[in-house]
């Protein structure tokens, strides 16, 4: 069948409406589904950016950071996480750094980052590996603003 998503590159499309609602709200607010079934859940910023020692899959959460100086759950990525989207792909908003304390950062290379939200029982939106890093103490990780980038441009 025929790719049928709206993707064309102004900012007044399916996917770039989608990106804008899910990531660059400051409030919660819940999705619920139509007739077609499922469940409603709510989309609870502020998001938070985690380091991963093992590398996550669209089907399968990463091995997340532990130590150092890093805090589980991740850091913040601030009250608006990404900019607003354009052919379907959107960056984060805002600097996102840790720094390593008492040995390396998170206790091994980091290799991938994980996007989850605040909720109760956390959610995670967005995963990705980067380029393997170790982190030594009194070093800092820094992700500028602009640095990561939500991609639905296949969706």
């Amino acid at each position: 069948m025929a790719n049928m998503t709206d993707r064309n590159t102004g900012g007044n499309n399916l996917v770039n409406k989608l990106m804008q609602a899910m990531y660059t709200s400051s409030t919660s607010f819940t999705i619920t589904p139509g007739t077609g079934g499922g469940s409603a859940f709510t989309i609870t910023p502020p998001f938070k950016l985690r380091l991963m020692t093992a590398t996550g899959s669209n089907t399968a959460n990463g091995t997340e950071a532990s130590g150092n100086g890093y805090t589980t759950g991740g850091n913040s990525m601030g009250s608006t996480a990404f900019g607003a989207p354009s052919g379907g792909v959107s960056t984060n908003s805002n600097s996102v750094s840790f720094t390593a304390s008492g040995g390396n950062l998170g206790g091994a290379a980091i290799v991938g980052i994980e996007i989850w939200d605040t909720a109760a029982t956390p959610l995670r939106y967005l995963q990705g590996s980067i380029t393997s890093v170790t982190v030594a103490t009194g070093n800092t990780l820094n992700f500028a603003s602009a640095s990561i980038s939500a991609d639905a441009s296949q969706w």
